[in-house]
């Protein structure tokens, strides 16, 4: 069951909380050794209430994938480990993304919010890696870094870990002159691609 540096004995741990699950995926970082933490999805109908803390799993329940880049990364570059094969529009999912740029903006120059800031700038910088390098290319922040220093972008460390971001200040001090290279790839990409952003 371990592929990559995903630990069979920890990925058959979450398959016995959630026998009943839908379908079950590990994705990010550990399928190619460069992650710390495994990421897993779990779709199922009945969330629990509390999440069960595993050690070294970075664990999210849905009731079902959105369209959104982040579901089809799960679904559509992950690893299904348990249950039924879902899918995304992956086009779909693209043109969502492509219309919140606006607001990704808005949110990192205005939010008081350092999650917020901190999520807006990195959702837009995954976006332009798909763009450019496709889901595989951009999988993961490695390889969406990767992807982004292909095109003179480096993406800041600040920016990895949303869930304890650094200061507004750093953020944005560190992240403006990204966003900007971020929205003009972006804008160019799109009108190319005649998305409309």
């Amino acid at each position: 069951m371990a592929r990559g540096c995903v630990p069979g004995e920890l990925i058959g741990r979450v398959i016995n909380l959630f026998r009943n699950a839908h379908a079950i995926y590990v994705y990010g970082g550990s399928l190619d050794c460069s992650g710390g933490d495994v990421d897993v999805a779990v779709f199922t109908n009945n969330p629990p209430v509390e999440l069960p803390n595993l050690s070294g799993v970075d664990l999210q329940v849905f009731k079902k994938p959105r369209n959104t880049l982040f579901f089809a990364y799960v679904v559509e570059t992950g690893l299904l480990v348990h249950g039924k094969p879902l899918h995304i529009d992956v086009n779909e999912a693209v043109r969502n993304e492509v219309g919140k740029i606006g607001e990704r903006v808005l949110t990192f120059r205005n939010s008081d919010d350092e999650v917020m800031v901190c999520k807006s700038l990195k959702e837009l910088m995954f976006l332009l890696a798909a763009l450019r390098c496709g889901l595989d290319g951009s999988s993961n922040w490695y390889r969406m870094s990767h992807c982004l220093m292909s095109m003179g972008i480096e993406t800041p460390l600040e920016f990895k870990n949303c869930l304890s971001p650094p200061s507004l200040g750093t953020l944005r001090t560190i992240g403006e002159p990204v966003l900007n290279r971020v929205i003009n790839e972006l804008t160019q990409l799109t009108n190319r691609l005649r998305l409309e952003v």
